[in-house]
């Protein structure tokens, strides 16, 4: 039996990366999970793999999505006890070439998105919870861009500082609920974001546009190097993360930002 037996979960983004492998974990462990991305065939591929899982695309940024995907996983799974927000993307440049599409896109999925889920998980909650005396758990992906900032990453460093804003925020309103809110705050890990180049940034297509994703060869040995553990974090490491924020054994937590970034500060 896993700890996460007879419990249900929404991971957005969960189609690659960090989303996925939580999708996995939390799925390993018992759960059965709505996989959430905004290209459908990632999160059919994700979902396949996992026993009892669904897939359902959606891009984030449509203001009816957040509703469509909550009244999905309690259609489909009769309830909903775990919400994890990851999906996001990175979009770069220093705060003089930075222009308002990129601003207000930067601002919508890492905060506006988690704040849409949040209250149609939040309205389904004021008639639903109560009625039994699980916790139920809410985990918001931040960044360490968020809490320490990063040159070239104003945009993303805002709506990830919004995150920490939003978590702390709800853990206060929806204790009486017996609900758990926390974020995951991630340094450097190795996903398609953070993969390396040589000479000229690899590309990432997003929503049919090309975004230049990626670090330097020297940026990587540098991550390296900044972290006591000499490595970057993989996804697992990531999934891990998210997981110790979902499990029974951390009941009593809530409202807490964790550092999960090899012990690299700043």
């Amino acid at each position: 039996m896993g700890n996460l037996d007879g419990k249900f979960a929404l991971v957005t983004g969960a189609g690659r990366g960090i989303g996925a492998a939580t999708a996995k974990k939390l799925s390993d462990a018992g759960a059965r999970v709505l996989v959430n991305d905004l290209d459908a065939d990632v999160a059919q591929a994700t979902a396949a793999d996992l026993p009892g899982a669904i897939a359902v695309a959606g891009d984030l940024s449509d203001l009816d999505v957040a509703d469509q995907l909550v009244k999905t996983a309690v259609d489909t799974f009769g309830g909903l006890d775990i919400v994890v927000n990851n999906a996001g993307y990175i979009w770069h440049s220093a705060i003089h070439n930075m222009s308002d599409e990129q601003w207000d896109a930067m601002i919508d999925i890492h905060a506006s998105a988690q704040f849409r889920v949040l209250r149609a998980y939040g309205r389904w909650l004021r008639t639903n919870a109560g009625k039994d005396a699980h916790v139920r758990k809410v985990v918001n992906v931040s960044s360490t861009m968020g809490i320490y900032g990063g040159a070239t990453q104003l945009a993303y460093s805002a709506g990830k500082a919004a995150v920490v804003g939003i978590t702390k925020t709800l853990a206060k309103e929806w204790g009486r609920y017996n609900v758990t809110v926390n974020a995951v705050a991630f340094g450097a890990i190795e996903t398609r974001l953070t993969s390396p180049y040589e000479k000229e940034p690899n590309i990432s297509i997003v929503k049919g546009q090309e975004r230049k994703v990626g670090l330097s060869l020297d940026q990587i040995e540098g991550a390296k190097q900044a972290s006591p553990l000499g490595r970057m974090g993989t996804v697992e490491d990531g999934a891990n993360s998210i997981y110790l924020m979902c499990i029974p054994e951390s009941d009593w937590i809530t409202g807490e930002v964790l550092v999960a970034s090899g012990g690299v500060r700043g």
